[in-house]
């Protein structure tokens, strides 16, 4: 029980680490920038849509959920696909919906959205190098290099929305980066559980 504790106390501090670096400042949701959010501007459509991949990475996690479990069976990967899903809602909820206008879903939003990146991320990449979370060399440092330029893209998001004259389409760029990490998921799911299909799974641990 201790080292359960323990090791809650270690992933809250991460998360509340993470947190202070990816937070933008509230007062840059400008009311006034809702009818660009939502015009057919491309830049505004890739953001208003990019929420969707956490569900579309989600579905498939439930899909291949078994084949995802001859990588690692100690994963609860239909939980994380459930989670996945879930926070494809609280994504589009918080960071259009609600845009210019209190909400909760602001609240839960970036909550959710750390826990599940300390999930896919550092803690997937503890079970790796444990031998755990076994898949090939090349996927697992594709979807470690994809999660350390998300979070980059999310800390520059971040840092846009606190200058003192944020600039509207440099938040939703950067945002919308940050938002490509579960496309990038969607490609590695895939890879592994046809991998499996093609080759079989002696191959795909080699």
């Amino acid at each position: 029980l201790r080292k359960v504790f323990e090791a809650y106390s270690y992933l809250s501090l991460c998360e509340e680490s993470m947190l202070h670096l990816v937070r933008s400042d509230p007062s840059a949701d400008r009311p006034e920038w809702r009818p660009y959010v939502f015009s057919r501007h491309p830049l505004a459509v890739a953001y208003r849509y990019s929420a969707g991949g956490y569900s579309f990475a989600g579905l498939l996690l439930l899909l291949f959920a078994d084949r995802m479990r001859s990588y690692d069976a100690g994963v609860w990967w239909c939980a994380l696909g459930m989670a996945l899903v879930v926070q494809g809602a609280v994504a589009y909820l918080g960071d259009v919906q609600s845009w210019g206008r209190p909400s909760v879903w602001k609240q839960l939003d970036p909550l959710l959205a750390s826990t599940l990146f300390l999930a896919f991320g550092p803690w997937l990449g503890a079970r790796s190098l444990l031998g755990h979370f076994v898949v090939p060399r090349s996927t697992l440092s594709l979807w470690l290099a994809g999660c350390a330029l998300a979070l980059f893209a999310k800390a520059k998001a971040a840092q846009a929305s606190r200058r003192a004259a944020p600039r509207l389409e440099e938040m939703l760029a950067w945002h919308t980066l940050w938002h490509a990490l579960p496309f990038l998921a969607v490609f590695c799911i895939l890879d592994l559980a046809f991998m499996l299909t093609f080759a079989g799974s002696e191959f795909a641990r080699a």
